[in-house]
């Protein structure tokens, strides 16, 4: 064979070139792999084509191959318009979601607090040195807000914050000493101090009991 008798596009089988005019040559066997080939390329046809018609052609040895020019061998391909999915738009629906602050501050009470015992400079007598400190306090303690009462005596803590508004004190030495109470909230901060009391404690002393002289 001559090179000027070679035609541009041509295929190979059995051993011999097969002479094919036309753009693309597909060969057709029975077998699953040629198969998958031939629609593959009917896909990249239709692709690059833009839709453009498709022609089936088959040669004088039972090649069938395919190209976008017709001839009079050639038999018109219908294809079928491409499956586009398109998905369904999902409405998203949006909730307003009340933010709540824990931390919002609620308002501090207006509180008045009065010690009503002892009274200031109140002489206290007995020997067993016990004194109940009391309060009123107006309005009462916020529980929302967690507030609660700290006694003092002579500038020292007696005890853990509480709600009670008394607190009894054991064992108090004679002389004369403060009392003040104070509220301070849940962190501890003091936004309450009442005004503080003096009191004087005093204890009997026993007097000497004199032995007859003998």
């Amino acid at each position: 064979m001559r090179g000027n008798d070679v035609p541009k596009t041509y295929i190979f089988n059995d051993n011999r070139y097969i002479p094919v005019t036309i753009q693309v040559a597909v060969i057709v066997e029975l077998t699953y792999d040629v198969v998958m080939r031939k629609y593959l390329l009917l896909l990249l046809i239709v692709s690059a084509v833009a839709q453009a018609d498709i022609y089936r052609i088959v040669d004088e040895f039972g090649n069938a191959s395919y190209s976008d020019k017709a001839d009079s061998r050639a038999e018109q391909i219908e294809l079928e318009e491409p499956s586009i999915y398109t998905p369904t738009a999902v409405p998203i629906e949006i909730k307003e979601i009340d933010i709540i602050d824990e931390q919002t501050d609620i308002e501090v009470p207006d509180y008045k607090l009065i010690i009503t015992s002892p009274k200031h400079d109140e002489n206290i007598w007995g020997n067993a040195g016990t004194l109940i400190i009391s309060v009123t306090i107006t309005p009462e303690l916020s529980a929302e807000r967690g507030d609660q009462l700290i006694f003092k005596l002579d500038g020292k803590q007696l005890a853990p914050a509480q709600s009670a508004t008394s607190f009894t004190v054991e064992s108090l030495e004679r002389g004369s000493h403060i009392a003040l109470v104070t509220v301070v909230d849940k962190a501890g901060e003091v936004i309450r101090s009442s005004k503080s009391v003096l009191f004087h404690i005093h204890r009997n002393s026993k007097k000497a009991v004199q032995l007859p002289a003998n």
